[in-house]
């Protein structure tokens, strides 16, 4: 009996030895050969799949992560989830957390990650963004299943956003939205930390992957006239002065 355990921990150690030996660059390229219509690209793979780097991300040939960098946590192997902690170190995107998979499905834990308004929109197709400003990610967790978000807990800040549309940008505000679930929803309420623009509401994303947000808008009294000329395309604030938006919607499958 004991030699048989003892060639079954042999047997694990030496599985394990290749594992941690295995190069990135093979993984990457068997997984890209099996999934060819993937969007997300790597350049300049290297380390093995224990520790490594990716020189550049792209999402549909557009650069997302600069200089991104993965360190296995060796420990969750033990309850069947492989976890990584992931950095980069440059524009557009700079992140810093762990991502998790396994038979439970995927997760972000203490993830940040932060970026240009505009840089990021042109990496999702949106070159023409007339909005500048900082966005930042701050998760304690967000967990998926099937490739949907099912649980979530942290905040979203815009920070220092601006209307950039003619001679000279209008400030607009910083701006915070707090992410929790309500029930089986996922609920992002959002409120205004200071600026030219009072934005108040909130956004929700259902398991049958509709959406809807309500929010109020309104100008501060000293804003600049084109804020107030800009909320009239909403149509006619309400007594309190709000210009009220409202969308529902559905996320494509």
């Amino acid at each position: 009996m004991r030699t048989r355990y003892l060639i079954l921990l042999a047997a694990v150690v030496f599985a394990v030895g290749l594992f941690v030996q295995i190069p990135a660059a093979h993984v990457y390229g068997w997984v890209h050969a099996a999934s060819p219509s993937l969007p997300v690209t790597l350049y300049g793979v290297d380390g093995t799949v224990v520790h490594g780097r990716s020189d550049e991300v792209t999402v549909q040939g557009r650069p997302l992560l600069t200089g991104l960098r993965w360190q296995l946590r060796a420990p969750s192997l033990l309850i069947g989830r492989a976890s990584y902690t992931l950095s980069s170190d440059n524009d557009p995107l700079l992140i810093d957390g762990v991502a998790a998979a396994g038979l439970g499905g995927s997760r972000l834990t203490d993830f940040k990650a932060r970026g240009d308004v505009r840089k990021l929109a042109a990496v999702f197709g949106q070159a023409f963004m007339p909005v500048t400003g900082q966005v930042g990610l701050d998760l304690d967790l967000l967990r998926m299943r099937n490739a949907w978000p099912v649980e979530v807990k942290g905040r979203v800040a815009a920070i220092e956003l601006a209307w950039a549309l003619g001679p000279e940008p209008v400030r607009l505000g910083n701006y915070e939205a707090t992410l929790s679930n309500e029930g089986d929803d996922l609920l992002a309420l959002i409120s205004t930390l200071d600026g030219n623009l009072e934005i108040n509401g909130d956004a929700r994303l259902k398991p049958d992957r509709s959406y809807e947000l309500r929010l109020q808008l309104r100008p501060r009294p000293n804003a600049p006239p084109l804020l107030n000329n800009m909320l009239r395309s909403l149509g006619q604030p309400d007594p309190q002065g709000y210009f009220q938006l409202q969308r529902k919607g559905q996320v494509p499958a």
